[in-house]
């Protein structure tokens, strides 16, 4: 019983810090959609892209595996954290340096060399973000999704106060670039205000062996997550010009943080209460099966609805100037509703059964169709690779 009401606390905070953190995002997305054009977020759309694959490889896998596993007790549970500190940090600084180092031929492989100092700027964030990965990984760990909830607030709150003031001043893409780094440095200061987890001076290549037999399966998985949400942007930014990857980045993003603000606040809740109930096969999929059909009853009607109304749903979200991107909006909100349902869920089983391996294959008999297919439909048009990439979504199903 109270394992129960723990889990439904925790539910509680995480819906209440998704739904207030995707309103301000939106709401910051649509008076920023009124000051900068298209081709402003389809700079900073190349510089996200970049840095979420590196921020990836940085965390290695090792929040997942700290959420996930079962320790003996705290005092083993710290040690891991710290491995996975030190690890984080190295790879991201490291990292961060090779990107600032090769910033024009990276800039060149993502098909805008001209923004390679852009890149270099945007992926200080890296280092900043691997700071606080670790205490948000124990926070879901003990269901601590109230100060998650303060964190999230505080992040969401940044563009506000400081991105919308710069885009109104500079009208530049820098504005979005310096709001990135603001929002992680303002998260990290936050989470570690909050914690009581403190890195110390300690280090076990044994323990950084055991996390990575895990975390190398749940690596490739993230990864191969990486490129199912960026594929098409990689593509659009390669074939089309800035204006049509901002019209397509920033509408899929706006329906993303739409639908998120039910489903990402399910998804670390799922993943924390599977994995603790792992070893009991009814109560295990009893609570699956419960938050499931709850998410499909509230993403329903959001999905079909930005289908259906959506020139009046873009008009609203975005202004005139975006009045091309409304059939992106639709289909896209019919496509996140299949994904989230009956993909995104689903997939939270693999990870709390410490089996990402089965989730990888799947990922990559996903890709294998994917890939070519907006490769191919993006030579004959854009609005015909569109089309293409939501209809993949029945593949994945």
């Amino acid at each position: 019983m109270e394992s129960e009401n723990k889990i439904q606390k925790s539910m509680g905070w995480s819906l209440f810090s998704e739904v207030a953190a995707k309103f301000v995002i939106p709401a910051s997305n649509m008076i920023l959609a009124r000051v900068l054009a298209p081709d402003e977020f389809g700079v900073v759309a190349v510089c996200n892209m970049l840095v979420s694959f590196v921020d990836l490889i940085t965390d290695a896998g090792f929040g997942k595996y700290l959420v996930q596993h079962d320790f003996e007790d705290d005092n083993e549970k710290d040690k891991y954290a710290n491995v996975s500190f030190w690890t984080n940090l190295a790879i991201s600084i490291l990292m961060t340096t090779v990107i600032i180092i090769f910033r024009f031929p990276i800039a060149d492989i993502l098909g805008h060399r001209d923004y390679g100092n852009v890149i270099a700027i945007a992926s200080l964030q890296l280092v900043i973000t691997s700071v606080s990965s670790i205490q948000t990984a124990l926070f879901r760990r003990s269901f601590d999704f109230k100060k998650l909830f303060i964190a999230r607030i505080s992040v969401a709150v940044a563009p506000l106060v400081i991105t919308v003031p710069l885009a109104v001043a500079l009208r530049s893409f820098w504005a979005l670039v310096i709001g990135n780094i603001v929002a992680a440095t303002v998260n990290a200061v936050v989470l570690t205000a909050f914690s009581k987890w403190r890195p110390s001076i300690f280090y076990d290549i044994q323990m950084l062996k055991d996390m990575f037999s895990y975390s190398f399966w749940s690596l490739c998985e993230a990864l191969a997550n990486w490129t199912i949400f960026w594929v098409d942007t990689f593509i659009v930014g390669n074939i089309f010009s800035e204006y049509q990857l901002g019209l397509y980045k920033n509408s899929t993003n706006m329906v993303q943080s739409i639908m998120g603000m039910i489903s990402a606040s399910m998804s670390p809740v799922l993943l924390s209460t599977l994995s603790r109930l792992k070893s009991d096969k009814k109560e295990y999929m009893g609570a699956f099966l419960n938050i499931q059909n709850f998410m499909l009853f509230l993403l329903t009607p959001m999905g079909v609805g930005l289908f259906l109304y959506r020139k009046t749903a873009t008009l609203l979200l975005f202004g005139s100037q975006w009045s091309e991107s409304a059939n992106i909006v639709g289909v896209w909100g019919l496509m996140m509703l299949c994904s989230v349902v009956f993909y995104s869920f689903p997939a939270e089983l693999y990870k709390s059964k410490g089996i990402p391996k089965m989730l990888f294959v799947f990922q990559l008999i996903y890709l294998a169709v994917l890939i070519p297919a907006c490769f191919i439909t993006a030579i004959i048009d854009f609005w015909t690779m569109v089309y293409t990439r939501c209809l993949c979504v029945l593949w994945q199903v």
